[in-house]
C-alpha cells in the first residue's frame, strides 16, 4: 500500500514483541474498575478531538470505533453515537451522489492506480467518483463495528443506506459487489448469534444463491443445528423457483458449481447423520434426490457440444441413476472423457509415486556423510533441550522459591542463549521477556541489568525503520521490567518521530496531485474503503498487551504520550489504539468476547 499514513504509524508502533502477551501482571479488580472509568472518559475527550477534524469520512470512521467501544460501557450512549454516524454517512452519500449527477460522471470516470498514477492531474469527475468509492468503502467499516453489538442494526443500516443513491449505474454497481460483503457481515452475526444471521440471510437470497451462502450455511449449521436446517430448506426453495438462465455458459457452469457444492454438503451431513450420535442432517435423503435433479434438468437442457466434461455423474448416480443413465447417454463422449481423464490422472499419480519411492530408497551417502549429519542432528537436539529446560525455568522464576545460585544459574544460561540468537530483535526480545520475569521474581536490580544490555543494542537517536522498531521493542520490554524507564524513552521517541512524520506528509503532498490520501492538509485516515481505522488499530494490536501495561502502571502518563505527536489524525490514531487496548473485551482474553472475523474491504 502507498498510503503514507500506515508506513508512519506502523514505525512507530508496529511490535514484533509477541512475547509481551505473558507478561502482563493480573491488577486488583479495583484498579481494573478505576482504570475503565478513567479510559471512558478519555474515549469521551477522544470523540470532542474527532469531531474537530476537518474531513467528514475521518469523523465518521473515527466515530464509528469509538462507539463500538462505548457499547461495551454504556450502551446507550453508544446508540446515540452510531445514530449520528448513520445520518452523518446519508448526508455524506446523498452530497456525493448529487455531485456525480450534476457533474454527469460514470463508472468510466474512475481514474487508474498503479505507480504512475500520482502525476495525472484528476477532472472533478474522477475525484468526485473517487469520493463517493472511498464513502462506500466507509459503509461496510460501520456495518462491521455495528454487527459486533446490534447485528440487525447492522444489516438495516447496510441495505438501508443505499436509498441515498438515486445514480442508476453507481447504484448498480454497488448491488452488484455487496453480495460478497453482505455474507461476510451475515458469517459474523453468525458468531454471535446463528438465528439472527438465518433469519437476516434468507432476505439476502432474493439477489441469488452463492457459494458465501453455502459456506454461511455450514456456519449455522455448526452452531444451532435447527437453524441451519431452517436456512438449507430456504436455500433450496428459492433454488427451486429460480428462473436459470440457460444461454450463458459462463451462468450455466456458475449454477452447476455453487448446486454440486451444496449436494456435497448436504450429502457429508446426510452420511455423517447415520452415525451413532450424529446429529440431524441439513437435507434428508429426498431433499437431497431434489438437489441432484435440479443438476441433472440443467446438464441435460444443454446441447452435447457444450459441455467439456461431467465431473459431478458420481452424485447423480447415487441419487438418481436414472438421470445419470440419460446423462451418459447424451452425453456420452463427455463422460467417457472424464473417466479418461482421471484414469489418466491417477496413473500419472501412481507413476510418480512408484519412482519417487524408489528414489528416495536408492538413495545412496557415505558413512563420513552419514556420521557428520548424526553428529549436528545430536548438537542440534541438545541445544534445543537445553534452551527448553532454560526458557521453563526462565518463565517459572515468579512462581518458585529458587536458592539465590541456581537463579542466577538460570538467568546466566538464559542470557548466554538470548546472545547467541542472531538478530537484534530477538536478541532484544528475549532480554526483555527475561528482564520481565526477573523482575517478577523481586530482583529489580538484576532486571535493570538485563534490561541495560537490551538498551545498549538500540540506537538513542532513532533514524530509519528499523531504529524506530528496536525502541518500540525496548519500550515493550521496560513496560513490563520497570515502567518509569519506558515513559520517557517513549516520550523522547515520539519527539523524535514527529519530525520524520512531517516529512513523510510532506512527500504524500508533493506526489498526491488528486488529493486522495491528503485533503485540506488532513491524512484522509478512512480512505481505502474505510478499512485505515479498523485495520490499523487491528493490525497493530500486537502493541496492545504493551499499552495495556503502560495504562496499567500510569494511565495518565500513557494519555500524555498519544497528545506528544503533533499531527492531529496521527495523535487521534494513538489515542484509538490506547483505547482499544484498555476497553475492548477482545483483548486479554477477556470474557464475553466475540470473535474478530477478517473481512477483505
Amino acid at each position: 500500500m502507498t498510503f503514507p499514513a500506515r508506513i508512519l504509524i506502523t514505525i512507530l508502533f508496529c511490535s514484533a514483541a509477541v512475547m509481551c502477551q505473558s507478561l502482563v501482571e493480573l491488577t486488583p479488580e479495583k484498579d481494573s474498575e478505576k482504570l475503565q472509568k478513567e479510559a471512558v472518559a478519555f474515549l469521551r475527550e477522544t470523540l470532542t478531538d474527532v469531531n474537530g477534524m476537518r474531513s467528514l469520512e475521518n469523523r465518521i470512521s473515527f466515530t464509528a470505533e469509538l462507539a463500538g467501544l462505548m457499547w461495551f460501557h454504556d450502551e446507550r450512549e453508544a446508540r446515540s453515537m452510531y445514530g449520528g454516524v448513520i445520518a452523518d454517512f446519508k448526508d455524506l452519500l446523498t452530497k456525493y451522489d448529487a455531485q456525480m449527477n450534476e457533474l454527469g460522471a460514470t463508472m468510466a470516470d474512475r481514474q487508474g492506480g498503479g505507480f504512475m498514477s500520482f502525476g495525472l492531474e484528476p477532472t472533478d469527475k474522477s475525484q468526485i467518483v473517487k469520493r463517493f468509492t472511498t464513502a462506500v468503502g466507509v459503509r461496510q467499516q460501520i456495518a462491521m463495528t455495528m454487527a459486533e453489538h446490534d447485528p440487525e442494526l447492522a444489516f438495516s443500516f447496510y441495505n438501508d443506506s443505499l436509498s441515498a443513491i438515486s445514480n442508476p449505474e453507481f447504484r448498480k454497481e454497488i448491488e452488484r459487489q455487496d453480495p460478497y460483503f453482505e455474507t461476510q457481515l451475515l458469517t459474523q452475526i453468525a458468531q454471535r448469534d446463528p438465528a439472527k444471521a438465518a433469519q437476516l440471510a434468507t432476505v439476502s437470497l432474493k439477489k441469488g444463491v452463492t457459494y458465501q451462502h453455502i459456506d454461511l450455511l455450514k456456519k449455522i449449521y455448526a452452531k444451532n443445528t435447527e437453524k441451519g436446517i431452517e436456512f438449507g430448506a430456504a436455500i433450496l426453495s428459492r433454488l427451486k423457483t429460480d428462473k436459470y438462465d440457460s444461454t450463458g455458459y459462463r451462468a450455466r457452469e456458475n449454477f452447476l458449481s455453487v448446486i454440486e457444492y451444496l449436494i456435497r454438503f448436504g450429502d457429508q451431513r446426510l452420511n455423517e447423520s447415520r452415525e451413532r450420535g450424529g446429529k440431524r442432517p441439513v437435507y434428508m435423503n429426498a431433499e437431497v434426490r431434489e438437489l441432484v435433479e435440479l443438476m441433472a434438468q440443467v446438464i441435460l437442457s444443454q446441447a452435447e457440444n457444450d459441455m467439456a466434461e461431467i465431473s459431478n455423474i458420481d452424485l447423480i448416480q447415487k441419487y438418481s441413476p436414472g438421470r445419470a443413465s440419460q446423462i451418459r447417454a447424451k452425453f456420452k463422449n463427455s463422460t467417457s472423457r472424464y473417466s479418461s481423464m482421471s484414469n489418466s490422472a491417477n496413473a500419472i499419480a501412481n507413476t510418480a509415486a512408484y519412482y519417487g519411492g524408489a528414489s528416495n530408497a536408492n538413495a545412496n551417502m557415505s558413512p563420513e556423510k552419514r556420521e557428520k549429519l548424526e553428529k549436528e542432528v545430536r548438537e542440534a537436539q541438545e541445544r534445543q533441550e537445553l534452551e527448553t529446560r532454560t526458557m521453563e525455568g526462565v518463565q517459572n522464576l515468579p512462581n518458585r522459591e529458587l536458592p539465590k545460585e541456581e537463579r542466577e544459574k538460570i538467568v546466566a544460561q538464559a542470557r548466554g542463549i538470548i546472545m547467541q540468537t542472531p538478530g537484534r530483535d530477538k536478541k532484544i526480545m528475549g532480554l526483555s521477556m527475561l528482564a520481565t520475569q526477573v523482575s517478577k521474581a523481586g530482583d529489580k536490580e538484576l532486571a535493570k541489568e538485563i534490561m541495560r544490555d537490551a538498551e545498549s543494542m538500540v540506537n538513542p537517536s532513532p533514524k530509519n525503520y528499523q531504529d524506530f522498531i528496536l525502541t518500540w521493542m525496548l519500550a515493550s520490554g521496560y513496560a513490563s521490567a520497570d515502567p518509569d524507564k519506558a515513559f520517557p524513552l517513549l516520550e523522547e521517541t515520539i519527539g523524535r518521530a514527529n519530525d520524520t512524520l512531517a516529512a513523510f506528509i510532506k512527500v504524500g503532498e508533493f506526489i498526491d496531485v488528486a488529493e486522495e490520501v491528503i485533503q485540506d492538509g488532513e491524512v484522509q485516515v478512512g480512505a481505502f474503503g474505510g478499512q485505515m481505522v479498523r485495520g490499523l488499530t487491528k493490525e497493530l494490536g500486537m502493541a496492545d498487551t504493551t499499552i495495556e501495561v503502560l495504562a496499567n502502571a500510569d494511565f495518565a502518563k500513557t494519555k500524555a504520550l498519544t497528545n506528544r505527536f503533533d499531527r492531529a489524525e496521527i495523535r487521534i490514531l494513538a489515542k484509538m489504539m490506547v483505547l482499544r487496548a484498555v476497553l475492548d473485551p477482545k483483548k486479554a482474553g477477556k470474557p464475553d468476547a466475540a470473535p474478530d472475523v477478517d473481512v477483505d474491504y
